[in-house]
């Protein structure tokens, strides 16, 4: 156990020292590719994983060259970059040759977009693994995630011949914001899987603190369905003393429309959330804003709360444009569904985690905390007949998620391979 504990954390802040946020994660990638095709694993990438079309905020041409030049010079293989056909991700598929349930775990890899501390109380810098990737920075786990995911493999492949049936091993690119599940799951990925899990370092009980080391959830019954748009206002400049009249001011169509959207009324059918994150408009203090810019997002407990919160602000965004006069670009940049695990995945992750030694507190369900694409692929798989839920692994942070000084406890790794080693082994036997 102390070699794979050093091996998962030897994985976990090399990805951390080569943090790639959504739609950059070609090193990553290649390398966990590479792992799998090791072990005799047969591995899906590019347009036999997710389907084009699906993503949002997808870079450019040549955004996506650059990229996958930055990965290879950091060690992804150029032929393995290639596969991905600018899809960057893999599924690996082990089939043990005998009839049985299919399960599917998913870890997402991708990191987010800013800066990483260069604080010098910042672990990662002290030790020497704090990302040289300017832009991106693991501040969530998913670096924790995907060397979970990769020790799961060999160790699954250890126990091939006890087994039966299939157990798929997603790793998903563009988590935070990407719609990195979207593609994946039109493509039918999680079409025939019996039974769903995705982990996640952290989460948060019931009674809102934080899921400490040692600790563990079952399952979340939360998520929120998350509708992301970036709002853009285009007015017309003029003097504000000597023609005020002919200007159109996107400032203050801003401000009204974020003062709006803040005063949207909760529903009656669920929790309810708005937010205005970011707001940029003019050019200097003796000229009227010809051009504003607003980051927005509505977060409903489920379809019908966040069609209302959606449909209002909107009416919001829109009524402000029209107030003063100015054109409105409404983008749709984000969104992932609601969803809830299940009774009988919960029971499954509970009763094998009882069976560790590192965790000692337990939790049935807990908190999501906000939003996760990870429920699009367990709403696909309960649509289909199947089970899932969403786990919650403890560990004591350095800073709060998506914090640029956020670090863990690495002492979550190994029981969190060993919980998914032995769930396996609980369906598959």
């Amino acid at each position: 156990m102390k070699d794979t504990e050093k091996r998962l954390i030897e994985l976990r802040r090399d990805f951390h020292k080569h943090a790639e946020s959504m739609w950059k994660e070609y090193r990553t990638a290649s390398i966990v590719a590479r792992h799998l095709m090791t072990l005799g694993i047969p591995v899906v990438m590019g347009d036999d994983l997710s389907v084009k079309g699906m993503q949002f905020q997808y870079p450019s041409e040549e955004k996506i060259a650059e990229e996958k030049r930055r990965a290879i010079s950091q060690g992804a293989e150029p032929e393995l970059v290639e596969k991905m056909c600018g899809l960057p991700g893999v599924m690996g598929i082990i089939d043990t040759g005998k009839e049985g349930p299919v399960t599917a775990f998913r870890f997402d890899i991708d990191a987010l977009p800013f800066s990483e501390t260069d604080a010098p109380e910042h672990r990662p810098v002290k030790e020497n693994y704090v990302s040289v990737n300017g832009g991106s920075c693991h501040a969530c786990g998913h670096d924790g995630h995907t060397a979970i995911g990769m020790i799961v493999a060999e160790e699954l492949m250890k126990r091939k011949e006890s087994l039966r049936g299939r157990i798929k091993l997603i790793f998903q690119p563009a988590e935070e914001g990407g719609g990195g599940a979207r593609g994946i799951v039109e493509r039918g990925c999680l079409d025939d899987v019996d039974y769903f899990f995705a982990g996640h370092i952290g989460l948060t009980r019931l009674d809102g603190k934080p899921l400490p080391s040692h600790g563990i959830i079952g399952g979340t019954k939360d998520f929120l369905d998350s509708r992301r748009y970036n709002i853009i206002y285009k007015g017309k400049a003029a003097h504000p003393c000597g023609n005020p009249n002919d200007g159109k001011n996107a400032l203050l169509a801003s401000c009204v429309a974020a003062l709006g959207i803040h005063t949207i009324p909760p529903h009656c059918q669920g929790e309810f959330h708005q937010n205005v994150g970011v707001m940029h408009a003019g050019s200097s203090r003796n000229t009227i804003a010809a051009d504003s810019y607003m980051e927005v997002e509505v977060r409903g407990e489920n379809d019908i709360v966040a069609e209302y919160g959606e449909k209002k602000m909107l009416s919001v965004v829109k009524g402000a444009a029209e107030a003063y006069e100015v054109e409105c670009d409404v983008v749709l940049i984000g969104k992932s569904s609601s969803g809830a695990s299940d009774d009988r995945a919960i029971e499954i992750v509970m009763r094998c985690a009882r069976t560790i030694p590192w965790f000692t507190e337990f939790h049935d369900v807990g908190s999501v905390g906000g939003s996760d694409d990870a429920s699009e692929m367990l709403r696909r798989v309960q649509k289909n007949g199947g089970v899932g839920s969403y786990i919650g692994l403890g560990a004591d942070f350095t800073a709060s998620f998506h914090d640029k000084a956020f670090d863990f406890d690495e002492g979550v790794l190994a029981p969190s391979v060993e919980l998914f080693v032995k769930m396996v082994e609980d369906i598959h036997s």
